[in-house]
């Protein structure tokens, strides 16, 4: 009976004075500062636009208004930053990281110093999808991907896990081209200047909404060619340019480039550590996704050039999940094919 009296009286207090998860996270982050720690180097970095982008408007959305900051972390392809921030930053919601879309299945292909379970982390979300583009100057004679099956290739890329590195040498393998990456540069900006220098031909990868941001001025004086298109799903603006999964034929194939291009589906992909608590993260989810509908925060979003198609961070661990559960065959196949 006593217990009864007991349960009565909890359920009448819930009534009364209901749980406000929104007071208790205004509370909490009220006053703090939030970093997002970006792997790559200031400027000349679509993801340090992107993580910039993000810090000017999510704390005028999150409870508490916190201050939000960008750190540049460099190194490893963004290796390091994602290590940092699952492993020894704050683990309370106060520390996000923005990954190369790659590192979400580094650890399925092999690579050896990922300290951080993917299938773990909290994913916040991505601002977009992605195209990556191929492409070399104008000036190199190569002008499709079959010429680049007659003859060698320099690309730029960063170092190996990278899509600079991947997506050359998978074609190397599934069409018989001769890309060869050369590797070290330290960010987009390095790639570009390495290419435009002559130290290179071309960057074995480009962010679509990156190239269009930074450098669009590159294609509309036809100093570059764009060979061949990265993705799930064409660019509006680039009909003409092929698309990798239309060229590259045979369903294991088809497997294959579905591990190789899951971080297509994830252009910017923020995560908060494991331990993080799960209101936090739901909350920050939620919010991140408001900021992004926002018609302001998209009204700017369109003046520097950044495309926005929200992926939640749901979809994004559904997306790695499902990757994760490829048969250990076709795994094994990708990790060879691109160099791992």
């Amino acid at each position: 009976m006593k217990n009864s009296k007991y349960l009565l009286a909890i359920i009448i207090f819930a009534f009364i004075f209901p749980v406000n998860h929104k007071s208790f996270a205004q509370d909490y982050f009220s006053g703090k500062t939030i970093t997002i720690v970006v792997g790559y180097g200031q400027g000349g970095s679509g993801y340090d636009v992107n993580g910039r982008f993000i810090a000017r408007h999510l704390g005028r959305f999150l409870p508490g208004s916190p201050t939000i900051v960008v750190q540049n972390m460099i190194g490893a392809g963004t290796l390091t930053a994602a290590n940092h921030v699952a492993n020894i930053a704050p683990k309370d919601g106060t520390t996000l990281a923005l990954v190369a879309r790659g590192m979400g299945i580094e650890k399925l292909m092999g690579g050896q110093n990922v300290r951080f379970d993917p299938l773990k982390v909290n994913w916040i979300g991505s601002s977009s999808r992605e195209v990556s583009i191929i492409l070399v100057r104008a000036d190199s004679g190569i002008n499709s991907i079959q010429d680049a099956t007659e003859r060698e290739v320099l690309v730029a890329a960063i170092s190996v896990g990278t899509d600079g590195v991947t997506f050359p040498l998978t074609l190397n393998n599934l069409l018989g081209t001769k890309f060869r990456p050369i590797m070290g540069y330290k960010s987009g900006g390095d790639m570009t200047l390495a290419m435009l220098r002559g130290e290179t031909q071309g960057r074995g990868s480009w962010s679509w909404a990156s190239f269009k941001q930074e450098n669009f001025d590159l294609l509309k004086n036809a100093e570059v060619k764009i060979l061949v298109q990265m993705a799930h799903a064409k660019a509006s603006e680039l009909i003409d340019v092929p698309l990798v999964t239309d060229i590259v034929q045979g369903e294991e194939n088809k497997q294959i480039l579905a591990i190789l291009l899951a971080g297509q589906g994830m252009a910017w992909p923020i995560f908060a550590p494991a331990e993080t608590p799960q209101e936090r993260v739901q909350l920050i989810r939620r919010t991140y996704l408001d900021m992004l509908r926002d018609s302001d925060v998209n009204a700017e979003a369109k003046r520097i050039g950044i495309d926005v198609e929200p992926v939640s961070g749901e979809e994004i661990q559904t997306m790695l999940k499902k990757i994760y559960n490829t048969p250990p065959d076709i795994v094994s196949k990708a990790r060879a094919l691109s160099g791992r």
